[in-house]
C-alpha cells in the first residue's frame, strides 16, 4: 500500500516500461480502496490512464467493472490479446485494462 504519489510513479514507470517490451495490453491492478466507494489512488490511476488515452499515448482504457462482451472496446482488446480472456466477465473494480 504505497503513498499515492508512490502508487503514481509506478503506474507511469510501469506503462513507459510494458510499451518499450512491445505489448499490446496491460492490466493495471490498483485495488478498490477501503473506504467502500473507491480509493485515492484507484481515483488517481483510472483519471491518468484516460488522459493518457485522450492525448493519444494510449490507445483504449476499460474499467475492470466494464471489461464484458457487452463493451465494444473490451471486445476489440481480448481479440488482440487473448491472454486477456480471464478478465472476461469478472466486473473487477479493482483493475483498469489498457491497450498500449
Amino acid at each position: 500500500m504505497p503513498p499515492r504519489e508512490e502508487a503514481m510513479d509506478r503506474l507511469r514507470a510501469s506503462i513507459k516500461l510494458a510499451k518499450q517490451s512491445k505489448y499490446k495490453c496491460a492490466i493495471i491492478i490498483h485495488g478498490y480502496g477501503s473506504s467502500g466507494k473507491g480509493g485515492i489512488i484507484r481515483i488517481m490511476a483510472r483519471r491518468w490512464l484516460n488522459a493518457q488515452m485522450q492525448n493519444g499515448r494510449l490507445k483504449a482504457v476499460v474499467n475492470g467493472e466494464d471489461f464484458n462482451v457487452l463493451n465494444e472496446k473490451a471486445r476489440v482488446m481480448k481479440a488482440k490479446c487473448p491472454e486477456l480472456n480471464s478478465l472476461f466477465y469478472c466486473f473487477n473494480h479493482g483493475v483498469t485494462v489498457v491497450e498500449l
